[in-house]
């Protein structure tokens, strides 16, 4: 056996070697191919000479005391391994097959190695070309007993490489390293700056730079540019053309061949961010890409599909149906829904139509997120024809009602009496028909004909409101776009549910109703989704019957959860109402008991201030109060705690809260209050311009400005005096439980209401005053003078008047009783036989 002396360090291993060596802190290079082989060469070598195993590469080394042909090949595996790790995928394709680190380094050095200084002859190629051949046969080689006739001309050559020529080489290649790592580093930084020109020149000089990894991972710049979403420059590395020049850096090949240390190509990488503009631009470049799997077998729609990035993984599944296979597409269904995209989540059902009835989570998740319609305020705003004109109906309906129906009753009245009373009571009847009664109705006709010219004068003014409403929505308004959303997110979900609803009926099922409606109507009645309740009955009216597992149906659960469009639905089902008004569960609570919980903490934060809180549970109370039998007011559950017991338990911590919120309300307020009347008291003592001394009336008492200084200083006085009177009497409440029913709030409501009465007097007091004495009756100095008036009052109703509002609609605007649609029918169908009756008494 061929073996170098032990004295030589370079080529012996007196320990062992250090198996958590960390390769990267040697080698940083990959080996791609002939242009960074040198600087690969010599960073590899240097790893290799540090542990003292580079013999093994020229068949020198002798290894440790007593090692056995075991031992050898662990440490051959181990430089062959190290060598494998720090070449690109490519060339780790020629040579993962050699069974030796010799062999895998004598066919590197032969494919990526410039010329020799010296000569060569044919030998050594022959003797590589049999031990790959050698290798590649049998596996398993033990480079510990290597026998000395088997060592041919290029492995002496080889070991006798002079020391001073590594040296140089690694001389050489460490300039080259620092200046190709600054190059880098220069095209990473105007990657992520965007800057294409620079990124332009760069490559125009070395083409090389586009398909090289470019960072720690193996990522080129095509990778990063996807990651980093410069789809602008994804397209320009892929086809740029200037000056009639084409450039295409990065071909249809490399597209498909270029990968990072994850195996994961360009499209893998658009797939993990959500890059859809990305991945199109990709796949119009090689649609194999769709096709190819990473390091752990993945297609690029699975890294979509992990990370849940909706719009991509549909995008995906528009190219290619195979996507489709292996995707759990109920819960592919359930995370478009949670993200409130019910367009995507309706083409996924298209295209998965089985997720809708393979069970009712897809409803359930449609129910947890269904948006809720406009409020009161933003359908104010909306401009809608549809709303409009249904409005000008109702008012129209409405005044015709209110004329006609004193007219037509005092018609039938006077018929009946003439019928009894003869000729004469006929006449008289006829008269006073005549004077009385045809005008009024005369006068209803008229009204009705006003407001058919008020629509047409103001139909262009409503055109041009929804003109300029388009406008700023096209200007991206926040407020307006706002509106918008909900509208479309609304639609939306309606259209969804309606297409998962058609999918569960097309199913068969036993017992009353389907199975599938039991969880997400009972759900329903929780969110107080009344639309979702509404589809459900329409569709299966016996779904109503369903029960939760502690045996409360919709209405008991609408109660617990405040959802009064559910309550509401007992008003037209007298069978379950008179059911309920004797209920009572296995805690013999019957549903007052129910109502006397404290609220969800959601539906408690909808309302403004913890005292409208309050008054909302009141109403609940109050509500179902009426519903069930007297007997039950008082009734004990098995904790011998009556429904008001539970009631004031529940609710203790909301009264204290209650309270404290009024009074801070109530003190800041007052304060303003006293400051207002402090102020307009002494203007009013103090009139501008003077007095007559002798008379004792103001100068400018004829001017009509002072007279609207009069005026407005008056109410203001007026106004603040009864707005501090009444905050007062607020703060001296004694805040039971009951005063936040009505009283309190409606004390709230008139203090506020003269407050911003008196603030606005006295601007307007003010702004006559300022005109009166320096303005000279020039009449352009109003603008600025109201302009600035406007602001302080401006700011006023912008912080106050929502909670005005919500004052007296929570006071005084029912929230119970039967759908406002079905009275309306109601009213329009008597107004329809009114109007019949009047005009067969005309003819």
């Amino acid at each position: 056996m061929y073996q170098k002396p032990q004295n030589n360090a370079k080529m012996s291993a007196s320990n062992a070697i250090p198996y958590d060596t960390n390769v990267s802190n040697f080698v940083s290079v990959k080996l791609s191919g002939k242009k960074n082989y040198l600087l690969w060469k010599a960073q590899m070598l240097c790893l290799l000479k540090s542990v003292n195993v580079y013999g093994i590469l020229d068949n020198t080394f002798v290894g440790p005391i007593d090692s056995d042909a075991e031992t050898m090949t662990q440490y051959d595996n181990l430089v062959r391994g190290w060598i494998f790790g720090s070449v690109s995928e490519d060339v780790l394709a020629e040579v993962f097959n050699l069974g030796s680190a010799k062999a895998v380094w004598g066919k590197l050095q032969s494919n990526y190695d410039p010329p020799k200084r010296f000569e060569e002859d044919s030998t050594p190629k022959e003797s590589d070309a049999k031990t790959e051949k050698e290798d590649r046969d049998a596996v398993s080689v033990e480079t510990s007993t290597v026998d000395e006739g088997a060592i041919s001309l290029d492995v002496i050559e080889e070991s006798e490489i002079k020391e001073s020529e590594i040296e140089e080489t690694e001389l050489e290649t460490k300039n080259e390293v620092i200046e190709r790592k600054k190059k880098l580093k220069k095209l990473k930084s105007h990657l992520i700056k965007g800057d294409w020109p620079e990124l332009h020149s760069m490559l125009k000089e070395d083409e090389g730079l586009a398909t090289e990894a470019i960072s720690s991972d193996g990522s080129t710049i095509l990778h990063i540019a996807v990651g980093i979403r410069r789809n602008d420059i994804v397209r320009k590395l892929l086809c740029y053309i200037t000056n009639n020049v084409r450039y295409t850096y990065i071909n249809e090949a490399q597209v498909l061949k270029k990968r990072n240390s994850d195996g994961s190509t360009a499209l893998h990488i658009a797939a993990i961010v959500g890059n859809k503009e990305a991945a199109g631009v990709l796949l119009e470049t090689n649609r194999a890409l769709l096709h190819t799997r990473d390091n752990n077998g993945h297609l690029p729609w699975r890294k979509a599909y992990e990370n849940m990035h909706l719009d991509t993984i549909a995008y995906f599944l528009e190219k290619s149906s195979v996507c489709g296979e292996e995707i759990d597409y109920v819960n592919l269904i359930v995370n478009a829904i949670s993200a409130k995209q019910y367009s995507l989540a309706s083409e996924f059902l298209k295209q998965f139509p089985k997720a809708a009835s393979k069970s009712d989570q897809v409803l359930m998740a449609l129910i947890k997120t269904f948006p809720n319609g406009l409020d009161d305020r933003e359908k104010l705003f909306y401009p809608s024809l549809k709303s409009t004109l249904e409005m000008l109906r109702k008012t129209t309906l409405v005044t015709v009602y209110i004329f006609a129906f004193p007219a037509i009753t005092a018609h039938r009245s006077f018929g009946d009496y003439t019928a009894t009373c003869g000729y004469v009571c006929e006449v008289v009847a006829g008269i006073i028909f005549s004077i009385f009664i045809v005008p009024i109705c005369t006068l209803a006709s008229a009204f009705a004909f006003i407001c058919l010219l008020v629509l047409i004068v103001c139909f262009p003014f409503l055109i041009l409101y929804y003109l300029l409403w388009k406008g700023a929505k096209i200007l991206d308004f926040a407020l307006i776009n706002k509106i918008e959303y909900k509208i479309m997110k609304r639609e939306e979900a309606k259209k969804f549910l309606a297409l998962v609803c058609d999918e569960i009926d097309q199913m068969k099922y036993r017992g009353s109703h389907h199975p599938f409606y039991t969880r997400p109507i009972l759900e329903a009645a929780c969110q107080n989704a009344y639309y979702v309740v509404e589809e459900i009955l329409s569709r299966s009216p016996e779904a109503i019957q369903s029960k939760d597992e502690s045996g409360y149906d919709i209405i008991q659960l609408a109660i617990a959860n405040r959802s009064e469009k559910i309550y509401n639905l007992i008003y037209d089902v007298d069978e379950r109402k008179n059911m309920h008004k004797t209920y009572e569960d296995s805690s013999k609570n019957n549903i007052l008991h129910l109502a006397a919980r404290l609220a969800p903490l959601s539906v408690l934060n909808q309302r403004r201030g913890a005292a409208l809180q309050l008054q909302r549970e009141l109403q609940w109370l109050e509500e179902v109060e009426k519903l069930v039998i007297p007997t039950f007011i008082t009734q004990e559950n098995i904790f011998k705690e009556t429904p008001d017991m539970v009631f004031t338990r529940e609710h203790m911590d909301l009264v204290k809260d209650g309270e404290q919120w009024m009074k801070t309300t109530a003190e800041s307020c007052s304060i303003t209050a006293a400051l207002i009347t402090t102020i307009v008291f002494a203007a009013a003592i103090t009139v501008p311009g003077g007095s007559n001394q002798e008379k004792g009336t103001p100068l400018f008492k004829k001017e009509p400005a002072f007279i609207i200084f009069a005026i407005s200083d008056a109410i203001s006085l007026f106004a603040s005096s009864t707005s501090l009177l009444v905050f007062l009497s607020i703060l001296t409440a004694r805040f039971a439980e009951k005063d936040f029913l009505v009283n309190l709030p409606w004390r709230l409501f008139i203090g506020l209401f003269s407050l911003l009465l008196s603030t606005t007097a006295m601007m307007v007091a003010f702004s006559a005053t300022v005109f009166l004495v320096f303005c000279n009756r020039k009449l352009w100095m109003l603008a600025p003078i109201c302009g600035l008036a406007f602001i302080p009052v401006a700011f006023f109703v912008g912080l106050q008047f929502p909670l005005m509002i919500d004052l007296f609609s929570s006071t005084y605007l029912p929230i119970f009783g039967k759908e406002r649609k079905a009275s309306f029918k109601n009213l329009i169908r008597k107004t329809y036989e009114f109007t019949l009756e009047y005009a067969t008494i005309s003819s």
